[in-house]
């Protein structure tokens, strides 16, 4: 007698259960789940609130087109979802395998034609880029294009999807009017978390700039980093960067909410740090619905605080290899200034937003290579710092546009014209964390000399080859 289910393979599942600890529903969710799993489903619990465990969760929805709010429940191996809350018997279905229908309609909505999304369906592409000023700033557009989902599996099969385009160089500071066309090449497809839901799929395409000869774009410093990226890759090297912004008024560039005070600015320093309270803190609902759509566009955030100058915030992007780590900054500087627009705002990079006695604005570059963050010791990790120092003034070139406003030497910098590094030190060029003084030198370095409008492309690329370097040098006299 012939065996029915003999070579027949066991159809794989990964079930995840998506929740935010702030919903309602997911709390009446939890002990459901925990049934199932006490039952014996291996079920994954993804929390929103947690930058990787968003990332994942985010990545599950794009492959499978799934447009659901929480609690939602996600088979990602075969696309098998339920949204909203449902009673133990239906998600045991779910658990088991078994194909859950479409919801049915609304009350006076139409029956649509097809329960599942169309193959081929419209999707909303911001093409991102960098212009060619010397402050750089991000330039968009927008493409509508039709894609077959059922040939996308994975982000690299999506960016395939994504056309080259082309733009007007000569309003860009990036071509002369008689060859002004320039061509976007996508490098990287990210969700648009700043898109209403029920829309449209939409994405936002990173692109890098060439010519049209179709070489790398003078303007183009990511290329640049790439290259010497994949030269150092034997190091590697991590990146994370603590930006710093003040929410400004577009018309008079005042930071928000000081033209509420006498004489249009407030009290001293010393209470808006980490503050709390409406005298104390401005713009809070732009800096954390900000880092909310970070993560949900799949780039984690390590955190939010409020900083110095009242209406200056700061976030902290997580660390990673150096294209990725400097491909999140712009990218969530794109999501940060679009957010600040809806609301009437504008974003201020500058290094010294506001001169007197109010700190200024920078982009704290943390960095570390394999050996640093292994076998350093503070002996190493002093000489590391001690090298750098020939270093300074060509550092201080690729930096970012008027750091010489902020770099005095006072407000928590150090004077832009001399190199100094110290163990948890504020007003050093380069500061010692304390988590690494207290690893006995195993950790990561803090740069404090950059602008909060540095192109990390061309930082990073600077401090791979400066870095590198030094730990050749350094590996060699040891």
């Amino acid at each position: 007698m012939a065996c029915k289910n003999c070579g027949k393979k066991k159809e794989k599942h990964d079930l995840l259960y998506i929740m935010n600890p702030a919903c309602g529903w997911c709390k009446r969710s939890d002990p459901v789940v925990q049934e199932l799993v006490d039952a014996g489903y291996e079920i994954t619990t993804l929390n929103l609130q947690d930058p990787s465990q968003a990332e994942r969760a985010n990545e599950a929805k794009s492959k499978h087109n799934a447009r659901c709010g929480t609690p939602f429940f996600l088979d990602a191996e075969t696309g098998n979802m339920i949204c909203g809350f449902k009673p133990k018997e239906e998600l045991e279905k779910w658990a088991k395998g078994e194909k859950i229908p479409a919801p049915p309609p609304r009350p006076n909505q139409q029956q649509p034609q097809q329960p599942q999304q169309p193959a081929i369906q419209l999707n909303k592409l911001e093409y991102i880029w960098l212009d060619g000023n010397e402050n750089k700033g991000i330039r968009s557009k927008v493409k509508y294009l039709e894609i077959n989902r059922t040939k996308i599996r994975s982000k690299d099969d999506l960016l395939k999807e994504m056309p080259e385009w082309s733009f007007d160089g000569s309003s860009t500071k990036q071509a002369a009017g008689e060859i002004s066309d320039c061509v976007l090449k996508p490098v990287k497809v990210i969700p648009n978390s700043t898109d209403a839901r029920g829309q449209m799929p939409s994405f936002i395409v990173l692109c890098e700039v060439y010519d049209h000869e179709g070489n790398p774009h003078k303007t183009n410093t990511r290329s640049r980093l790439r290259e010497i990226a994949k030269e150092s890759e034997s190091h590697e090297m991590w990146f994370s960067i603590e930006q710093e912004y003040t929410l400004v008024d577009p018309v008079t560039y005042a930071p928000f909410g000081w033209d509420k005070f006498e004489d249009g600015a407030p009290g001293p320093q010393g209470d808006y740090y980490c503050g709390n309270g409406s005298s104390v803190a401005k713009g809070r609902e732009i800096a954390e619905g900000h880092a909310l759509s970070c993560v949900n566009s799949g780039i984690p955030i390590e955190g939010i605080n409020a900083e110095v100058m009242l209406s200056q915030w700061e976030y902290q992007t997580k660390p990673k290899n150096p294209l990725d780590a400097a491909d999140d900054l712009w990218v969530t500087r794109f999501l940060l200034q679009r957010l600040a627009e809806r609301m009437g705002l504008s974003v201020s990079y500058d290094p010294k937003p506001v001169m007197g006695d109010w700190n200024g604005s920078g982009a704290h570059i943390n960095f570390s290579t394999k050996y640093m963050r292994e076998h350093a010791d503070m002996g190493y990790m002093n000489l590391i710092c001690a090298s750098m120092e020939e270093h300074h003034k060509e550092a201080i070139e690729h930096y970012g546009v008027g750091n010489n406003r902020r770099l005095t030497g006072d407000h928590e910098t150090s004077p832009i014209d001399k190199f100094s590094w110290g163990e948890m030190d504020r007003t050093a060029s380069i500061r010692i964390p304390v988590t690494t003084v207290n690893n006995d030198g195993k950790g990561y370095l803090e740069d404090r000399r950059p602008a909060a409008n540095v192109d990390p492309y061309e930082a990073f690329s600077h401090l791979l080859k400066v870095t590198n370097n030094i730990n050749e040098e350094l590996l060699i006299a040891t």
